[in-house]
């Protein structure tokens, strides 16, 4: 009784070799195709666990629960905008900010738009309040300018025999 013991010198047994378990239909950890389809929905800005896994049943014929569905998005780091918004360095969600600011010279598109446009080209989600803030701080002139409750005003010159009417009107959008 000198040396170690048979028992401690093998490793465990497995017992489930080939991964294969009570869940035959849903796919692997590591399976590529739910990756891919996961940053899909996430671009789409799909977030609802229980829309998403519809989705990849319907669409795709692929059985995944809500909870391996929720799993998998934190393991990949696919939040919705407020927990993105939350994590992200301060610099880093203002210069995506700033980058689609500088894509419109006309100043024409609001914090919804810039949002939709931060998403499809990183795939990155900002809360909107969040873009609100960041345009008025960096373009208040600008934000201003784009004042949507107030229709723009238009002049309108009446010629009569006797005199000359102005009238101005102004339609708020409801």
């Amino acid at each position: 009784m000198s040396g170690p013991s048979a028992a401690t010198l093998t490793k465990p047994h497995n017992r489930n070799p080939t991964g294969r378990n009570q869940y035959k239909n849903c796919p692997p950890k590591n399976d590529n195709q739910v990756t891919e389809l996961l940053y899909d929905y996430q671009r789409r800005e799909i977030f609802d666990k229980k829309k998403i896994s519809q989705l990849l049943h319907d669409e795709h014929g692929i059985k995944l629960s809500e909870s391996s569905v929720a799993r998998r998005r934190r393991a990949l780091g696919l939040y919705a905008s407020g927990v993105t918004t939350r994590q992200l360095p301060e610099m880093v969600k203002r210069q995506l900010v700033l980058t689609q600011m500088s894509k419109d010279p006309e100043k024409k598109l609001g914090p919804r738009m810039i949002k939709q446009l931060i998403a499809r080209d990183t795939g990155i989600h900002l809360t909107r309040d969040y873009i609100r803030a960041e345009m008025m701080r960096q373009d208040p002139e600008g934000f201003a300018s784009r004042d949507t409750s107030v229709k723009k005003t238009n002049t309108l010159e009446i010629n009569d025999e006797e005199s000359m009417i102005h009238t101005m009107t102004s339609l708020p959008t409801c």
